[in-house]
């Protein structure tokens, strides 16, 4: 949402966390201590999951059941994944996946002759649709069939982008 987008962008701790990600080695020549950031970014972000999980089994479904969460915490990496790691554009990809968990359970109701299973799995094949899209190799290929302005728009505005150090090590001298 608009206050972690703001944050990350327009702070100086967020352009911290930003540099610790994308460039590690710039961030250390700065003088920033990349790995204990890490770890305390690490922490802060598995504290609000944690606290996410707790509102989710406490408020919005109460109780306990096997499957219980039904495979959100894969749609919500999923979400990440198609908001290229941009917040607002990860709210944007939550919102629609509830807008189709809401078509679904409305669709239930009247389009009769369909079994429930479908309504119930369509969001989640939706989103790895999506995601099939959005990925680079997905998305080249479907600009190639629209005209070349709208297809550089749209290129621009789609591509996903991980930052550049996810997944690799760094380690301070």
């Amino acid at each position: 949402d608009w206050g972690s987008w703001w944050f990350l962008y327009h702070t100086r701790p967020g352009l911290i966390l930003r540099s610790i990600g994308e460039q590690p080695q710039a961030a250390f020549a700065r003088g920033i201590n990349v790995v204990q950031l890490r770890y305390v970014y690490t922490l802060l972000g598995g504290s609000l999951i944690g606290l996410a999980g707790a509102a989710f089994s406490l408020d919005y479904r109460a109780g306990w059941s096997h499957r219980h969460t039904a495979g959100y915490g894969w749609i919500a990496l999923a979400i990440v994944i198609f908001g290229g790691w941009d917040p607002l554009r990860a709210a944007l990809g939550a919102y629609l996946f509830g807008v189709l968990q809401s078509w679904a359970i409305v669709a239930q109701g009247s389009i009769v002759g369909v079994p429930t299973q479908v309504f119930s799995v369509a969001p989640f094949a939706l989103m790895i649709l999506v995601l099939g899209l959005t990925s680079n190799r997905g998305l080249e290929r479907l600009l190639l069939r629209l005209p070349p302005t709208w297809g550089r728009r749209l290129q621009g505005i789609l591509r996903v982008k991980a930052p550049a150090a996810l997944g690799q090590v760094f380690e301070q001298d």
